[in-house]
């Protein structure tokens, strides 16, 4: 009876392993392929306004994730090295919504390293790090 205990243990012990192994194991690769993007938004009006521009970049091909503060005014998406989407791109998708892109930044997503960008402060000139 204690072998059946034993066997069904390791057994246990083993799945979880493997779980644990696929689960640290995955993300990593595919966050290593991610870019991160990231500009200053000019214009928006209320948190559905925000919505309604996020929706629109969220769509784009190859965006894993877009998120468009009112509050910070920042703007940041997660997409693949294959996205097109530069500072020319967005101001288009999101002119219709009477707002403005700027100070955009482009470059690898590094865990851990996100800061907002500041209205106040931050130039126009598009900035890729690659």
């Amino acid at each position: 009876m204690a072998t059946g205990y034993t066997r069904l243990w390791s057994a246990v012990v083993l799945k979880m392993a493997l779980g644990l192994l696929c689960v640290i194991s995955f993300p990593s690769a595919s966050h290593a392929q991610v870019e991160q993007i990231q500009a200053v938004i000019t214009g928006i009006v209320s948190p559905q306004h925000a919505a309604e521009i996020n929706a629109v970049l969220a769509a784009q091909p190859n965006v894993v994730m877009s998120r468009t503060d009112m509050y910070t005014k920042n703007l940041l998406i997660h997409a693949l090295p294959e996205c097109t989407l530069n500072l020319a791109a967005i101001n288009t998708l999101i002119q219709p919504f009477g707002v403005v892109a700027r100070c955009f930044k482009r470059g690898p997503l590094v865990h851990g390293e996100f800061k907002h960008l500041d209205p106040q402060t931050c130039s126009g000139v598009p900035v890729l790090v690659r």
